[in-house]
């Protein structure tokens, strides 16, 4: 009865008589897949054009960046005359924000803030326009509807971070309705930041979206830490569990060792890191549910998703994001070649993200997929960052290395750190401290990756350092510079040590 009032009466109503239009641009999606995509193409350049327009007009960032290079949206014909505007990266959104990155027709008095996680770096503030939450509420829909879930669906997010709503002193204090109500009468200058804390964290996440977070991973975890993860989905029953890839394996890997009755769930949704096909079939195995994978980010939303028919790849939501996978020399990638991963935003206004290094690499596939939708597939490679080189420069996508040691035989967990094109240091958790490992087996599988003339030093060590966001990045590098395609390559994407 919840669930059909919620989807039949409360969102339709909210849809009809106020702003929040979320529900209307959820089946604008859900239609939109399944559209010719040339007359999907069309409505997607000029929704670029839009932004474009906008954000010269509007942004002093984006204005002085396109002067500086010599181009204005006049300027833009074609898809090859849009790549010559510049990539754009956190750290200069970071400098300039908030005066130069906040379109000045939207007073940010009335803007939603929140923090990027900063997996590889420091986070980064940003404002969303109320349209644009809109829209992101809606990608996240129809990211579940792709997996077969339901509006109003349980969800257990396994996860070590999450976006939050905060003030524009970048703190997310907790807002009651008493406390919301005194700010909103005062008319407190933060008084707009606190509703949209208030309403996602008492009204979206608890009544809407059914959402529960148990608390991440401390980096010296042990199986009581995961068997507390099992407990929670056994107490609370799910419908979707949504979380960290490694987080979801780790989980899976327990349950093989100790079997144990789980409630049925519709599915397992992995978002904010990298899987392979073997890692989701593991997981599938032990969960005894269908897996997916999901794109995206706090400035993003959910740009892409997997469904049941299209093996890991992911639907990219091409009336929410325009997707370039461009080289290091800046020329557009071939189809299946590794590339980075440059999004436009093209819902967003109050704080745009045009030709944005988003700080991955993937691979796109013109491939039809047997669920008949018409929207390009894509493949995540791993973070730019965690690129390793080989001894003859060949750029190895974090994915392979999980691939070949995530599940390798008295392994808990690893770090591949690669400080030079000659030099890895490898970290091993035992699963089992009692047992030793084959070193020279564990060289013998980097080397086939790597190439034999290359110096690995293997490292027994009793836990792994997740970063400053919780993740576990179990890839690193020293070496990825040479494969940005920003024009100042050695302005750094974070911290990466």
């Amino acid at each position: 009865m919840r669930k059909y009032i919620l989807k039949n009466i409360m969102l339709p109503l909210a849809a009809k008589c106020s702003s929040n239009k979320g529900w209307d641009y959820y089946g604008q999606y859900i239609q939109a897949d399944f559209d010719p995509a040339e007359i999907r193409r069309k409505r997607r350049w000029a929704k670029l054009m839009r932004v474009v327009d906008h954000a010269y007009q509007n942004v002093p960032f984006y204005r002085k960046k396109y002067d500086e290079a010599g181009i204005t949206p006049a300027d833009i014909r074609c898809e090859e005359d849009f790549r010559r505007l510049p990539v754009i990266t956190k750290k200069e959104l970071r400098e300039f924000f908030p005066k130069n990155v906040i379109a000045q027709n939207y007073p940010k008095e009335f803007m939603r803030f929140s923090n990027t996680s900063g997996t590889t770096g420091a986070g980064l503030m940003l404002v969303h326009d109320h349209e644009d939450i809109n829209y992101k509420y809606a990608s996240k829909l129809r990211s579940r509807y792709l997996m077969g879930c339901d509006v109003n669906d349980s969800i257990l997010r396994l996860a070590p971070n999450e976006c939050q709503p905060c003030l524009p002193d970048g703190q997310s204090p907790e807002v009651g309705l008493r406390q919301y109500l005194q700010m909103a009468l005062s008319r407190h200058k933060y008084r707009r930041q606190a509703y949209y804390i208030f309403v996602e964290r008492h009204i979206a996440n608890s009544l809407i979206n059914n959402r529960r977070f148990p608390p991440p991973l401390e980096a010296d975890f042990t199986d009581n830490d995961i068997l507390a993860y099992i407990k929670e989905i056994q107490r609370f029953r799910p419908q979707i569990i949504t979380g960290y890839p490694v987080y979801l394996y780790l989980c899976a890997r327990y349950l093989q060792k100790h079997p144990c009755r789980l409630p049925a769930c519709k599915g397992i949704d992995l978002t904010a890191g990298v899987s392979t096909r073997a890692m989701r079939q593991f997981i599938g195995e032990q969960f005894h549910a269908p897996v997916f994978q999901s794109y995206g980010g706090c400035e993003l939303g959910r740009i892409a998703s997997s469904c049941p028919h299209s093996d890991g790849l992911m639907h990219i939501l091409e009336e929410q994001c325009y997707i370039e996978f461009i080289k290091n020399s800046g020329e557009k990638a071939q189809e299946g070649e590794l590339a980075n991963i440059i999004v436009t935003a093209l819902n967003s206004y109050g704080m745009p993200f045009i030709r944005y290094e988003h700080g991955d690499v993937g691979k796109f596939h013109n491939q039809s997929c047997a669920c008949r939708r018409t929207s390009q597939l894509m493949d995540v490679a791993g973070r730019l960052q965690d690129l390793i080189i080989s001894r003859e420069g060949a750029p190895i996508p974090s994915k392979e290395v999980i691939g070949a040691f995530l599940d390798y035989p008295g392994v808990k967990l690893f770090q591949c750190i690669q400080r030079n094109a000659e030099t890895i240091d490898f970290k091993v958790v035992k699963d089992d401290p009692s047992v030793r490992l084959d070193i020279e087996q564990i060289k013998k599988g980097i080397k086939s990756l790597l190439g034999d003339r290359i110096d690995i030093d293997v490292q027994e060590v009793d836990y792994i350092r997740s970063a400053s966001s919780g993740k576990y990045r179990l890839v690193r590098s020293a070496t990825y510079e040479p494969f940005r395609c920003v024009e100042e390559q050695k302005r750094p994407l974070g911290n990466y040590w």
